[in-house]
């Protein structure tokens, strides 16, 4: 059976391993933005009901500043977080395997609402289908199962 050794992860690290994640998912909605920015309404939707339904409306840009805002306040409370954990190599690794997830979910969100938003003309009659928070999870689970795997490398 092989033995484990105990390390402490360093500040650096610890801080770029919780920051890459968000880092992607920014990226990736901020080159979603500029792929679909032509084909945006001037409003869109922000905020959705359980059912799906539309209740709060942004500009594009306004929107995508909101967007970035929400990974930055995730990243800072999963980086609370890593600085809590003391001596366990383990604990990093399923705070890691989390932000992938987290962050993977969230962008698969916004880009579904910016892509819903082309076929819209930025009314409130705009809806966000239910089963697209399923898929979210999906992408969630995704990124966390593939975050797993490649950090087995280091255990």
């Amino acid at each position: 059976m092989p033995v484990q050794h105990e390390t402490e992860v360093g500040a650096a690290r610890r801080t770029l391993l919780v920051a890459a994640p968000f880092v992607a998912g920014a990226a990736a909605v901020a080159l979603a933005f500029a792929a679909l920015h032509d084909a945006l309404p001037s409003k869109i939707a922000t905020h959705f009901t359980a059912d799906g339904t539309a209740t709060s409306f942004s500009s594009p840009g306004s929107a995508v500043g909101k967007y970035c805002l929400i990974f930055v306040v995730e990243f800072v409370g999963l980086l609370v977080a890593a600085f809590s954990i003391k001596h366990r190599t383990g604990g990093h690794r399923s705070l890691v395997v989390l932000c992938w997830a987290l962050a993977a979910a969230t962008a698969y969100g916004f880009i579904a609402d910016m892509q819903r938003s082309t076929q819209s003309s930025g009314s409130h009659a705009t809806s966000l289908p239910p089963y697209q928070f399923a898929i979210a999870v999906g992408v969630g689970v995704a990124a966390a199962a593939i975050s797993w795997v490649l950090s087995r490398r280091r255990s």
